[in-house]
């Protein structure tokens, strides 16, 4: 513990001989010692230094004890400073007065030195406590200024980032509308376009040379593929503004009924089928089959290229606070040094004449997951296939 610094103590008496006696009574002490042989003398150290306690002589010359603690006592900085008289006088009415005037001690001449060290010790001592707690008030008050300041700063971080988070939902809504909006009035020019190719290609082939029948289903395949692009924006679309109606849903029966839908996708293809037990859980039903038709799909057309594909469809049971399920497929897989692209709208890792595809469906898995409250990822090798995980908190989890 570190010593503590002395404190100051102030003899007030014009006889240098009582100045001398007094300060070796005190020194045992240990403080500084401060003397002063007039009022005037005592005044000026006042208003330089701060004092534990003064020690008085009532019978001075020029000015008086009882006028020179009246002084002390109209100055700010020293009006509450311990101020014990010393005096020859044994008269009720001085000792009186002396209290009057602010004394907090009245010690009679000659006096025992063990007295008057114990009573100057115990005003040094009550200073020092007095200093310790205007220090650790000075620091509370700085610490308590920290914290204002840091509270302000988080409620006006707080308050920018709700201000942000409406801005950027107002931005989205807007332009969620625009996309549909765009997407739906190109569904009429596009379907014009498609209809005369085709009427083209009935009635007119016959008088198109080999280049022009090319060109003409060209057109209609592109057109083709600009209409599952429209109808992929517009579910984009749908399912940011959808709300969602949570139930428990049968994980295992929507699989099941997905993978009969996509029945037309793996005709003639081996496939062989590894599908888990899967948990109910708490969802939009509607929107988790939009999740596994498109996970689902992907793996059919991922290992289109494999003459044995191998599909798995399961769950992840380690997590204490959420259900991971999976789809895992043996088919080309992908570079995991680019898979931050996977789930990103119009984001592919292969081109169209690899594999058709818009880069939207993956977007809205991630999009109607975030609503659940869960979390997407996947794990590629080339050539070796890929497993796409989803999770969904479970009921009550924070």
């Amino acid at each position: 513990m570190l010593k503590e610094q002395p404190c100051n103590i102030l003899l007030v008496d014009d006889l240098p001989e009582n100045l001398l006696a007094l300060e070796s009574v005190l020194s045992s002490l240990e403080q500084n010692i401060v003397k002063a042989n007039s009022c005037s003398e005592a005044l000026r150290y006042i208003l330089e230094q701060d004092f534990a306690v003064i020690l008085l002589d009532v019978k001075m010359p020029d000015t008086d004890g009882f006028e020179t603690a009246a002084l002390i006592r109209a100055r700010e900085r020293s009006k509450h400073v311990p101020i014990i008289f010393l005096t020859g006088l044994s008269g009720n009415e001085d000792m009186i007065r002396g209290y009057l005037m602010g004394a907090v001690d009245y010690l009679f001449k000659p006096f025992i030195p063990e007295v008057l060290q114990s009573k100057v010790a115990v005003f040094v001592d009550l200073y020092r406590v007095r200093a310790r707690a205007s220090q650790q008030a000075r620091e509370l008050a700085a610490i308590n200024q920290r914290l204002e300041q840091e509270i302000n700063e988080r409620k006006r971080t707080e308050w920018e980032l709700k201000l942000h988070q409406a801005q950027l939902e107002a931005a989205n809504t807007e332009l969620e509308a625009f996309s549909y909006s765009v997407s739906h009035d190109l569904r009429a020019p596009l379907r014009h376009i498609d209809g005369f190719a085709d009427l083209l290609q009935q009635h007119g082939s016959s008088q198109l040379d080999e280049k022009g029948r090319r060109c003409v289903t060209k057109i209609s395949e592109s057109a083709s593929r600009m209409g599952r692009l429209i109808n992929d924006l517009l579910e984009f679309s749908r399912m940011g503004r959808n709300e969602m109606r949570r139930q428990q849903v049968n994980m295992n029966y929507l699989v099941n009924d997905v993978i009969d839908q996509l029945q037309s996708e793996v005709e003639g293809r081996h496939i062989s089928w590894n599908i888990g037990p899967l948990p109910d859980v708490q969802g939009d039903s509607a929107m988790l089959r939009q999740v596994l038709a498109n996970l689902i799909a992907n793996a059919i057309k991922y290992t289109s290229p494999r003459e044995r594909a191998h599909i798995d469809i399961g769950c992840r049971t380690e997590e204490s606070h959420e259900t991971v399920i999976f789809v895992r497929d043996n088919g080309v897989g992908f570079d995991m040094q680019y898979g931050y692209k996977l789930f990103g709208v119009f984001q592919r890792l292969h081109s169209n004449t690899q594999f058709e595809g818009t880069g939207i469906g993956l977007a809205n898995v991630r999009r109607i997951i975030a609503k659940h409250g869960g979390r997407t990822w996947a794990e590629g090798v080339i050539h070796e296939g890929a497993t796409f995980y989803f999770s969904l908190p479970h009921a009550g989890a924070p």
